[in-house]
């Protein structure tokens, strides 16, 4: 009997543990990727962005996505991907009005997905 309750506790203090690591990794991760998209957007505003400037975000978010797959879903993360792919491309043709659309769809997702998967009221029921 004191076994369970203790087996108990132990499994929901490692639930509630894990729980507070994934908000904390979520959310820092998103927070990093939108410090650096912001960067680009200023860039890209200014015609000075360069297809590198887009490639080295692309490289930070394959980099952080490869350990998001663990916490968020695929599918939360193909829209970044998506919006990545259409603005870069218009970086590489130098096309910046077409691109800062893009870029802020790339930041909108990246303000919104670690709310999505926060514990909260609003997210349990």
């Amino acid at each position: 009997m004191i076994r369970t309750i203790v087996s108990i506790f132990v499994t929901l203090a490692l639930i509630a543990g894990g729980t507070v690591y994934e908000m904390y990794y979520v959310h820092t991760t998103f927070s990093d990727f939108s410090e650096i998209v912001k960067t680009l957007y200023k860039k890209t505003e200014a015609h000075t962005a360069t297809a590198e400037d887009g490639e080295a975000v692309r490289n930070f978010w394959e980099e952080k996505k490869r350990k998001l797959h663990v916490w968020i879903p695929h599918t939360a993360l193909l829209e970044m991907d998506l919006q990545m792919d259409e603005a870069l491309g218009f970086l590489h043709l130098q096309d910046y009005e077409d691109a800062l659309p893009k870029i802020e769809v790339m930041l909108g997702i990246a303000d919104t997905v670690p709310s999505n998967y926060t514990f909260g009221i609003e997210n349990v029921f």
